[in-house]
């Protein structure tokens, strides 16, 4: 009976041993629904690996313990301070794509005051006007100036000011601004209010090369020491960005999909969930380089970025390469 007893014990224990820990930064938003889909199915699990969460308001807190390997993934927005950090050097890579716009899955909106309607329908007749964003020289300040880009101007034509996103609201009914850039669930939630609508999608005139918003990043001390680990890590986030992208064309998985968004992040009403855009997630993590150059080039012209980055060895595809020789690939049409 003992050594039955001790026989189950070191069963559990070698079970849980066997199990190797990884802390994943995670900001509570929908674009991380990846992660929380494979704790939830247990795609994680099924790899043997332990994941715990950590919360950071913000991908930039991360910076320094993803660099230090306290924690190992996070998923990061592009900007101005991302390509700053890998031209210093920074010891992080990009291992596969994590958000982007794309016509129908465009999260990234340019909404306007709905008195400004009328007389507002192009980027000439924003010229002039004060728009918000909440991050200078981030994806959303490079929307706004592509935007106005399309008519032949610059964002030097607007005055921007810098205001969190749940302030635009008050900012628009005072007329304090008169147009914001967001992204989901506020450009929903404006809408709804009657405060603003959605006046261009980011992918409404970013198509080649579309507009890469987010991109997922590996610790590098630990993916060289722990290469196993990082390749088992890549095969059950893959697995996640699949249900997340069947979920985001209205496919059999959205109900599952929902209820594990509803519970990890802040979007708790479900039925914003269909009031929303969605944003786009390759099945198959694939990035655009092209996405990424263009960017820093325009960070690059208006003095954000100093030094530009290499965008090739920003990246290291070795466990996207694997997971998709594993799971094999998705037509993403």
């Amino acid at each position: 009976m003992h050594r039955l007893l001790l026989a189950g014990l070191f069963g559990l224990w070698a079970a849980s041993a066997s199990a190797q820990p990884i802390k994943i930064g995670e900001l509570g938003i929908i674009a991380d629904a990846p992660f929380y889909i494979a704790i939830e199915k247990g795609y994680f699990a099924a790899e043997k690996l332990d994941v715990t969460l950590e919360r950071f308001n913000s991908a930039a807190q991360a910076t320094a313990p993803l660099s230090t390997n306290q924690i190992q993934v996070i998923g990061g927005g592009v900007s101005a301070a991302l390509y700053n950090a890998f031209a210093r050097d920074w010891a992080v890579r990009i291992v596969m794509a994590r958000t982007r716009d794309w016509p129908g899955y465009s999260s990234d909106t340019l909404i306007l005051r709905n008195d400004l309607k009328d007389s507002v329908k192009s980027a000439r007749d924003l010229k002039g006007k004060v728009v918000a964003i909440n991050v200078p020289a981030s994806v959303l300040h490079f929307m706004l100036g592509r935007f106005m880009e399309t008519d032949g101007l610059t964002i030097d034509d607007v005055q921007t000011v810098n205001m969190a996103w749940p302030n635009m609201g008050p900012g628009l009914e005072t007329k304090a601004i008169d147009a914001g850039t967001v992204v989901e669930p506020f450009a929903a939630q404006y809408t709804q209010k009657n405060i603003a609508f959605p006046f261009r999608r980011a992918a409404d005139f970013m198509k080649k090369p579309p507009l890469e918003v987010s991109v997922i990043l590996f610790s590098k001390t630990w993916m060289d020491k722990q290469p196993d680990q990082a390749k088992a890590f890549s095969v059950a986030y893959l697995k996640g960005v699949r249900d997340y992208f069947d979920a985001m064309k209205g496919g059999p998985k959205r109900a599952e999909v929902v209820e594990i968004c509803a519970k990890y992040t802040s979007l708790k009403d479900k039925a914003m969930y269909d009031k929303i855009q969605w944003s786009y997630m390759d099945p198959n993590g694939e990035i655009s380089f092209e996405g990424l150059r263009d960017q820093q080039d325009w960070y690059a012209k208006r003095g954000f970025v100093s030094n530009k980055a290499n965008v090739e060895a920003m990246t290291d595809r070795r466990f996207l390469d694997y997971a998709l020789e594993k799971l094999g690939r998705v037509d993403d049409k």
